[in-house]
């Protein structure tokens, strides 16, 4: 018995929401809001750095992750499990 038999099968769909030029704008914009949003729960979670530093990545992330919501490159990922 493989390693590869126990794993389930996953099929995952990449959906372009854009022509290459603008999708990897929007692709950097969507990296630099995830670390917008991390960097707010590593605060929260924490208790740590200012309320003004908070307050910037929240607009980092209000102003960045809609472009990326609507020309970004997105990956849906389908679980296939017949044990459940």
């Amino acid at each position: 018995m493989r390693y590869d038999d126990d794993v389930p099968e996953w099929k995952s769909t990449r959906i372009d929401n854009s022509r290459p030029p603008l999708r990897w704008i929007a692709n950097l914009a969507g990296h630099f809001a995830s670390n917008a949003m991390l960097r707010m729960f590593n605060r929260e979670e924490n208790k740590t750095g200012s309320s003004f530093g908070h307050e910037v990545d929240k607009i980092i992330w209000d102003k960045l992750w809609p472009v990326y919501d609507r020309w970004g490159t997105q990956y849906r990922v389908d679980f296939e499990d017949d044990e459940v």
